[in-house]
């Protein structure tokens, strides 16, 4: 059973899959390709790159976590997810995932899991070394997240052990460069929770030399907030449009 909402002006439905809270949002009119977004956390936060893409005919969805910080689990749900959408719905095998924050983990894990259901991403100030964040003891914040969420997600984890634990999302960077899966990562100069030295410059050193796979857009003087470019989504829609095969 589904449930017919209304997503800024455009119809949802909302619907379980496999336990989850599911939810896809219509275009009027679908594109050719029949493409489509998931975004991998905060479902309704900063919207405006979405509903961009609706209006040029994407679908867009989204899949409830079991947590924030990119599991199997969850990465393997999106997978199944991708392959119902598109037995049931006719949409594209592959997606677009749109990560923000720790989003962005859950981004680059799914491709990395799955690179057979990722076309390409936009990722925006993304958690990408889980030593940073959550495992930095020393922002008093973060102890929090560890101690509440962090090690629930991933039982038995320390601190020490994530000095060679392989589920860091920057590890995944060989895996998207081996399947040329282009992604689109956007920051702010001045995000104080999110350390782009830490996260998003290991993913560019990571693509040194693939530059053709790696598009950076920078927000100036901009912090952690507002992702994407809410006064012009379309700098972002241009990209995804462009590299959707």
């Amino acid at each position: 059973m589904s449930e017919t909402k209304i997503w800024n002006g455009f119809r949802c439905e909302e619907f379980d899959f496999e336990g989850r809270l599911a939810a896809l949002v219509f275009p009027e009119k679908a594109n050719e390709k029949k493409s489509w977004t998931i975004k991998t956390e905060y479902r309704d936060a900063f919207p405006e790159t979405e509903i961009e893409l609706l209006k040029r005919g994407f679908h867009c969805a989204y899949l409830t976590n079991n947590n924030r910080w990119a599991t199997k689990e969850d990465c393997d749900a999106k997978a199944r997810f991708a392959l119902y959408l598109h037995e049931h719905y006719g949409l594209s095998e592959k997606c677009v995932p749109v990560g923000m924050s720790c989003g962005g983990c859950h981004a680059v894990n799914f491709a990395g899991f799955h690179p057979e259901s990722v076309v390409c991403m936009y990722i925006d100030a993304p958690v990408l070394n889980f030593t940073d964040n959550p495992g930095n003891p020393m922002i008093e914040a973060r102890r929090a997240v560890w101690e509440n969420e962090f090690v629930k997600a991933y039982p038995g984890i320390t601190r020490a052990g994530l000095l060679n634990f392989d589920n860091h999302p920057i590890l995944k960077a060989p895996i998207l460069i081996e399947n040329k899966i282009p992604i689109l990562m956007v920051y702010g100069t001045q995000d104080e929770s999110v350390s782009y030295a830490l996260n998003g410059q290991f993913l560019e050193d990571a693509y040194a030399d693939h530059p053709g796979l790696l598009t950076v857009m920078v927000r100036k003087l901009q912090g952690h907030h507002p992702h994407g470019f809410p006064q012009n989504p379309g700098r972002i829609a241009d990209w995804i449009e462009a590299h959707i095969g």
